[in-house]
């Protein structure tokens, strides 16, 4: 064993015997305590008794003269839900009639929103040109179609130009420009 090897093993060894002797003492100081029990009072007869048992057990606590605890009324229910919004005042059934055709009368009023095409389903899978005639494959939820410009599609779509970073197509029913973009580009919408 080298010098250092040994002066960790003393410095251990002083180190446990520290700690079996800090155990001994607490053993020891823990036996001497004792503890104290409360011994019930009896009950006094007459006040010169009461002042003779309390000076008698002035350590002891008359539990007597405790009472029950009484809740305000006032104070309200315990266990509430509270909220710092303020209360509305109660509407009534006039009023409630009043707003609901208000409101109907609005909506009728109000313009409708404009009609949008749905997204494209197409995806692209590729394209083949064949005398000067360019030839797209598109796949839509497990049916493939094959189109070049001009042609419909499910008679809602028609191809209206390829290129290579895009395929255009209209939405029939609303007349609205689609563009589908090749090598996993967003597609968008046009009017």
């Amino acid at each position: 064993m080298d010098s250092t090897e040994k002066r960790r093993k003393l410095l251990l060894g002083g180190a446990l015997i520290a700690t079996l002797v800090a155990v001994v003492l607490v053993e020891e100081e823990g036996e001497e305590s004792t503890i104290d029990t409360v011994q019930p009072i009896q009950s006094a007869r007459s006040p010169s008794d009461k002042v003779k048992a309390q000076a008698g057990h002035s350590e002891y606590l008359d539990v007597s003269k405790l009472g029950q605890r009484k809740f305000n009324p006032s104070a309200g229910e315990l266990f509430v839900s509270t909220t710092w919004a303020p209360k509305q005042p109660p509407i009534s059934l006039e009023e409630q009639a009043a707003k609901a055709e208000q409101m109907a009368k609005e909506k009728a009023s109000a313009p409708p929103s404009a009609p949008t095409a749905p997204p494209l389903q197409f995806k692209y899978t590729g394209k083949a040109i064949a005398d000067n005639t360019t030839w797209v494959f598109l796949s839509q939820s497990g049916e493939n179609h094959i189109a070049k410009i001009g042609t419909k599609i499910n008679d809602k779509y028609r191809l209206d130009s390829i290129n290579d970073d895009a395929i255009t197509l209209t939405y029939l029913p609303l007349n609205i420009k689609q563009t589908l973009t090749i090598n996993n580009k967003i597609a968008g919408n046009f009017r």
